[in-house]
C-alpha cells in the first residue's frame, strides 16, 4: 500500500472521477470540476493507482500551509476503496504537513479521533422513500393556486441570471466576499461545461422571478447548491413549489437528493425536513497546532 502526493498538474482527472464515482457515497463535492472551481490548484493523496484518495485543498497563510474547507463544498475526505488503514495513511499525513486543519469528512469515513467532531446535514435517501409535513403541502397548495409557473433556465440564461438575482443575496445574506463569489460563478461554469447543473426558476403570472435555484449532479447525488425566494412578503409558496418539482425531478435521475447542509440554522433545518429531508451525520476534522502568535493573527482575520 503506497501513498503518493500527486501535484494538481499531474493528477490524472478520468482515474480520480472513476475512484469518486464508484465510491460508496460519491458526492459531487469530491469530483474534479468541483474541486477546480472552489479549490483550484489542489493536490491529491494516491494510495496505490487511484484505489483510494483524498483532496488536499490547502492554502498558505503567514507563511503556514493550512488545510480548509472550500466553500459551497462539504463532505470531502477519503473516497475509493476506503479503509481504516487507509484513513490513518491519510490522517498522518495531513497532521505531519498542516498546523491549521479544518476540513470535513465524508460519511463513510469511520477514523475516529478527538479532534473529529459531529456535523450533519439532510438529504433524501429516495430508496428510504419521503413525505412532506403538513406546513409543507400547505404552502405547495398556496403555490398552485397563485399559478406560479416553473421553468428550467438554458444555459445562455444561467450566469446572468444568476449574477443578477442570486449573487447579491449571497453577499448580503452570508458575508461572502467578491473572491468567493467569484468561485461560485466559476463552479457554475464547470458544471455547464460537464453538463452537470440544472438551475430551476418560479415565476408569477406575469412573469415576474419568484424563486431560483441551482442543483449540481451525477447519477448518483443530487445537491441544492443554492436558491433564494423572492416573495417573502407576499409568502406565496414559491420556494416550496420548487424544491417539491427538483425533489421528485431527480427521484428516478440519483439515488441521494441533498439539501447541501444549512443545518446549524434551525429554519432552514425546519424547511429541509419539512420536505422529507433526513438528518446525514459526518465528521468535522479541526486541528490548531499554530505558534500562539499566529493563532492571534488568525483570529484577527
Amino acid at each position: 500500500m503506497q501513498l503518493q502526493r500527486v501535484k494538481h498538474r499531474e493528477i490524472d482527472f478520468e482515474k480520480w472521477d472513476n475512484t469518486i464515482l464508484s465510491s460508496r457515497l460519491p458526492l459531487v463535492f469530491a469530483q474534479s470540476f468541483y474541486l477546480n472551481a472552489t479549490s483550484p490548484n489542489w493536490d491529491a493523496l494516491v494510495i496505490d493507482d487511484y484505489d483510494c484518495v483524498f483532496p488536499l485543498t490547502y492554502k498558505t497563510k503567514f507563511g503556514f500551509n493550512y488545510l480548509p474547507q472550500p466553500p459551497f463544498t462539504s463532505q470531502l475526505g477519503a473516497y475509493g476503496n476506503v479503509t481504516i488503514e487507509k484513513e490513518k495513511l491519510f490522517f498522518e499525513y495531513i497532521l505531519s504537513h498542516y498546523k491549521l486543519i479544518e476540513i470535513e469528512l465524508n460519511q463513510t469515513n469511520q477514523l475516529q479521533s478527538e479532534f473529529i467532531f459531529p456535523k450533519n446535514t439532510f438529504v433524501i435517501n429516495y430508496k428510504d422513500g419521503f413525505s412532506y409535513n403538513q406546513n409543507t403541502k400547505r404552502n405547495i397548495n398556496k403555490a398552485n393556486t397563485h399559478s406560479l409557473i416553473f421553468n428550467e433556465v438554458n444555459y445562455n440564461d444561467v450566469l446572468g441570471l444568476s449574477q443578477h438575482y442570486l449573487n447579491p443575496f449571497l453577499i448580503n445574506e452570508f458575508n461572502l466576499s467578491g473572491s468567493s463569489i467569484k468561485l461560485f460563478d466559476q463552479l457554475l461554469i464547470n458544471a455547464m461545461n460537464e453538463k452537470k447543473l440544472n438551475t430551476f426558476t418560479v415565476r408569477s403570472s406575469d412573469g415576474k422571478l419568484r424563486a431560483i435555484a441551482h442543483f449540481i449532479f451525477n447519477n448518483k447525488h443530487a445537491l441544492f447548491l443554492k436558491g433564494t425566494s423572492f416573495d417573502r412578503e407576499e409568502n406565496t409558496g414559491s420556494m416550496h413549489f420548487l424544491m417539491d418539482y427538483a425533489i421528485n425531478y431527480y427521484k428516478d435521475k440519483a439515488m441521494l437528493f441533498d439539501f447541501g447542509g444549512g443545518s446549524n440554522s434551525q429554519g432552514l433545518a425546519g424547511f429541509y425536513q419539512g420536505l422529507g429531508g433526513q438528518k446525514l451525520d459526518y465528521g468535522h476534522l479541526k486541528i490548531n497546532n499554530l505558534p500562539k502568535i499566529v493563532k492571534l493573527l488568525k483570529n484577527k482575520n
